[in-house]
């Protein structure tokens, strides 16, 4: 069974707590349901696929591919050992390292040039990293003009802007969401991996994984968040049957262009849990589709932060030490050989990575909220970067 994000022609503005939905004529589809998710089991069990949370691996034993098999969408279209060798702009690396402002990787278009859409390539995605040590394709100095990183008790999140065309996706692209489910639990991408070394239990430096995450991206704003918690109990941070709803409600944040800061943060709010204005809880269940104008109850909360760091661009992503390298695809037996950089996957040890917020010459301020006032200027960005939903 195929599935693929239904791209979306029209916009999606908030105005106060109105969501106007997308033209007639776009197909929003909604978020695997139970009978979609028992089916794709079923289908699995007949073969030799399990869903792609089952595929858990240390950073230092990752396979060439978790999803080589030609079943359902398959078979994975690019490759887990990343390392020198596959470094560069026509990288297919489908492991992503996500560690802190100045080192993590998003989902982006496995195209060569910016004519992508998350649409089309959801299966396909591959990382592009802030830096050239996880052989994968390389986000540009200057392209991301505005990032947030809160660490938190539950999970770690990177929220901002940036330009499309560093991720080789159109500029006008609404974007979707990527993470390791789908309809046919698969993932999107296919066999897609994620670890950092920011986890609880890590040392810092040891790169461990995260088998559940999201990551949504489009109209120049993007949002990733990396879960504690495999399980998937309650609360769960990291649901992807919210993907209508896009950014601002999966990962409530202020979305402040040209700032730059790392901070530790407070929990966000369950998405769909809200109290009234009469004091109940209330839980809202996400529609297959928003047709026409509905009314969200409830507006996202931003959590508070503190400790936070504060950067200038050029701190966290010198233009120095963005360079590629001629790439090809890696052999299975490449991860660790004697020319792959350092924190290359695949080797005796995962890679060091800089402490959270530990450049020298950042600027500590202790109770530095980010808290934005409302979820405003942002909102019409974050919205229309997300109305596309997993089939």
């Amino acid at each position: 069974m195929r599935t693929t994000l239904a791209l979306a022609t029209a916009a999606c503005a908030l105005a106060g707590s109105s969501l106007v939905a997308a033209s007639s004529g776009t197909t929003i589809t909604a978020a695997p349901s139970s009978t979609q998710i028992a089916k794709a089991v079923k289908r699995q069990a007949a073969g030799s696929q399990k869903p792609l949370t089952q595929y858990t691996y240390s950073y230092s034993a990752v396979p060439y591919q978790v999803l080589p098999a030609a079943e359902g969408r398959g078979p994975q279209s690019g490759y887990n050992i990343c390392n020198a060798t596959t470094s560069g702009p026509d990288s297919r690396c489908q492991t992503m390292i996500a560690n802190n402002a100045s080192d993590f990787c998003l989902w982006g278009s496995p195209t060569m040039s910016a004519n992508g859409t998350i649409g089309d390539d959801e299966a396909a995605v591959v990382a592009y990293c802030t830096n050239d040590q996880h052989g994968a394709r390389i986000i540009p100095a200057g392209a991301i003009t505005g990032l947030q990183v809160m660490h938190t008790s539950a999970y770690i999140q990177w929220t901002g802007h940036i330009n499309m065309s560093a991720l080789n996706l159109q500029e006008n692209d609404t974007g979707g969401e990527l993470d390791p489910h789908g309809a046919d639990l698969a993932g999107n991408p296919l066999g897609g991996l994620v670890y950092s070394n920011q986890l609880p239990g890590g040392n810092n430096q040891t790169e461990v994984q995260a088998v559940e995450w999201n990551n949504f991206i489009g109209s120049g704003v993007f949002c990733l968040k990396l879960c504690f918690d495999n399980t998937q109990n309650e609360p769960f941070y990291c649901q992807n049957k919210f993907d209508l709803l896009g950014c601002s409600y999966n990962m409530p944040a202020a979305y402040q262009d040209n700032v730059f800061l790392e901070c530790d943060g407070d929990l966000q709010d369950p998405v769909g849990i809200y109290t009234g204005t009469n004091g109940q809880t209330t839980t809202w269940s996400q529609p297959e589709s928003l047709a026409g104008t509905q009314s969200l109850p409830w507006t996202p909360r931003v959590p508070s932060s503190s400790n936070c760091k504060t950067y200038q661009s050029t701190e966290l992503f010198p233009a120095t030490a963005l360079g590629y390298q001629s790439t090809s695809a890696p052999t299975a037996t490449s991860a660790g050989s004697s020319g792959a950089k350092s924190g290359s996957n695949g080797g005796s040890s995962g890679p060091s990575a800089p402490a959270a917020g530990s450049s020298s010459s950042s600027n500590k301020t202790n109770n530095g909220d980010i808290v934005a006032a409302s979820v405003s200027v942002s909102v019409l960005a974050v919205l229309i970067g997300s109305i596309v939903a997993l089939a």
